[in-house]
């Protein structure tokens, strides 16, 4: 199939899928970031109110989450495009099922609670918004982190001068959500846009770590074809401008979200 062509929308989320099956056994290994906008999106929301259904942890992963999300008197559905990742979970003691964001497998309003932390980014913002307030009851909470455009912002510059391939995946701006959120019937939405760092020795062990968790999937203008040495080192000494003294750096662009259906 020539390059020129589009990857279909199933086949993309094929790939995603697999991308995210196959990181299932290593990625809490690889997950210090991912763990750290977990804490910082329980830290934000609110999580007081009684809940009267159960919750749903949509993009659980390997159910790092599912335990603080838990209540004496609600359960967490845990639920993953990825089916390894869902076994995982149940292999950590929480619930854990396979599906997908944009078309979940559940009954119209089952839910008290819509968690998603680091899921969104790789579904469309509709039709996320849309099958989350399809299963959540009148008056339940939707809390969400996803990433900006500015995530990894240095290493698609490093890359950018290399080629002009996509590197690095597009992220939706947040006026892009806020949009899918109103349009899908939300209301009373909060917003909260942050940076999370984290930092590895070299630019060989940063490109381990996305890989590690799965998030290297990309759209039909990705690269076909390894780096040549030269290229290789051009890109790690163009990162090197950004060593700070912790390492160098991967920039994550959070975008948080609180709203009421």
């Amino acid at each position: 199939m020539p390059d020129s062509l589009p990857v279909p929308p199933a086949d993309l989320r094929r790939r995603i899928r697999e991308a995210f099956a196959a990181a299932a056994a290593h990625y809490d290994h690889h997950a210090e970031v991912q763990r750290a906008i977990v804490a910082n999106l329980l830290a934000w929301i609110d999580l007081s109110a009684p809940a009267r259904l159960p919750t749903l942890d949509a993009g659980c992963g390997t159910g790092y989450a599912s335990a603080a999300l838990r209540t004496d008197d609600a359960p967490v559905i845990g639920l993953d495009l990825a089916d390894t990742m869902a076994r995982q979970a149940l292999r950590r003691g929480e619930h854990g099922i396979a599906g997908d964001l944009e078309c979940l497998p559940l009954r119209d309003g089952c839910v008290g609670r819509y968690w998603s932390s680091l899921a969104w980014q790789w579904c469309a913002s509709g039709a996320a918004a849309a099958e989350a307030a399809r299963v959540l009851a009148s008056g339940g909470v939707l809390q969400v982190a996803t990433l900006g455009p500015d995530t990894l912002r240095e290493l698609r510059e490093v890359f950018a001068a290399i080629d002009g391939a996509e590197h690095v995946r597009s992220f939706e701006p947040p006026d892009a959500v806020l949009a899918a959120l109103r349009h899908a019937g939300f209301r009373s939405i909060r917003f909260k846009q942050c940076t999370q760092t984290g930092f590895a020795p070299d630019l060989a062990s940063l490109l381990r770590d996305i890989r590690g968790v799965g998030a290297h999937t990309l759209g039909d203008s990705r690269r076909r074809g390894m780096l040549g040495r030269q290229a290789w080192q051009r890109l790690c000494d163009a990162y090197e401008v950004h060593r700070e003294a912790a390492g160098l750096p991967a920039r994550y662009d959070v975008l948080m979200f609180e709203a009421t259906r």
